[in-house]
């Protein structure tokens, strides 16, 4: 390849357990696109439907596409971070195979993600216009499970969510892929602006994250107190939860959500969860959070003075 191909070539990797209901639309998405990947693997973790037989249908039709099965650890089964530990495990066995490639991106696409067949060539064409990229992704906003697009979903400016995350080879490097432990992309931004890189969602590049839950007691109760107990494993700060937890006062189901996800919290801690996050790193979120809830608040510190309002 001459090197403007390589500046603008990409490979991604997708890691699934019993998906078969979307993979195939993500397939096709991926498949589609005017700009294929150099590699795609496709990492099974051990599932019991017929992802391994989608996986391995795309491998024999597409060159581009390998396909890998890894076995569910029973240990990492048991935990509340096990799909962020899958992912990482996913990432650490994709990287090390495609080491040799020359490639300038890597994407980490979930296995319910669809998009239009420029999104790719138009992510990387963007990132080629800033250096200073390390992290960019479309808006991935929620498909609801009765089809309803919904406005929510990853579509913060400066926020690029796991799921359509596409990294800067050399930001991918220096931060050392996923961690494998509680929000895996969250820790990713973090350490990628604490090197001084760049992290952008494109909300006019749209990605759609398909079989979210519908805004129902049944199905987002769940939801909101597993986040909130992966914000405590997370290091997130009380104060800051408790913002987030009023936030949700006037989202549907009114109430619950909110006192879900803050049940979720006190539950990690009570149980005593490890928080695995580095120092560093840990110190870091937790001062951008602080500067979220003041900016929420209203308050803006001034020079040599504490946060007024």
């Amino acid at each position: 390849m001459s090197g403007a191909e390589i500046n603008r070539s990409y490979v991604l990797v997708t890691v699934a357990y019993n998906e078969e209901d979307t993979l195939g639309a993500v397939i096709d998405a991926v498949t589609s696109q005017t700009h294929l990947p150099l590699c795609w693997i496709l990492v099974s973790d051990g599932s019991t439907d017929r992802t391994d037989a989608l996986m391995e249908a795309a491998a024999v039709r597409w060159s581009f596409v390998r396909f890998i099965r890894l076995e569910r650890d029973p240990e990492n089964a048991r935990r509340l971070d096990k799909v962020t530990r899958a992912q990482a495990r996913a990432m650490g066995v994709a990287r090390e195979l495609m080491k040799n490639l020359d490639y300038a991106f890597f994407g980490n696409l979930d296995a319910d993600i669809t998009f239009g067949p420029t999104y790719f060539e138009t992510v990387i064409e963007r990132c080629l216009k800033d250096p200073a990229i390390g992290i960019a992704g479309g808006g991935a906003y929620n498909v609801i499970k009765d089809g309803t697009v919904s406005s929510r979903g990853f579509v913060k400016p400066d926020f690029v969510g796991g799921p359509v995350q596409l990294f800067r080879r050399r930001c991918l490097d220096e931060i050392g892929g996923y961690a494998p432990y509680g929000h895996s992309d969250c820790v990713a931004v973090a350490k990628a602006k604490m090197k001084g890189w760049t992290v952008r969602c494109f909300p006019d590049l749209r990605a759609y994250h398909h079989g979210m839950p519908a805004d129902t007691l049944r199905e987002k109760v769940p939801v909101c107190f597993r986040m909130g107990q992966f914000d405590y494993i997370m290091g997130g700060q009380l104060s800051f939860e408790l913002a987030r937890a009023a936030a949700r006062v006037f989202k549907r189901p009114y109430m619950i959500a909110g006192l879900a996800l803050l049940t979720g919290y006190i539950r990690a801690w009570a149980r005593g969860e490890p928080i695995e996050v580095p120092r560093d790193e840990l110190a870091f979120m937790r001062e951008e959070q602080r500067m979220k809830l003041r900016s929420r608040l209203g308050w803006r510190k001034r020079p040599g003075r504490g946060a007024t309002k």
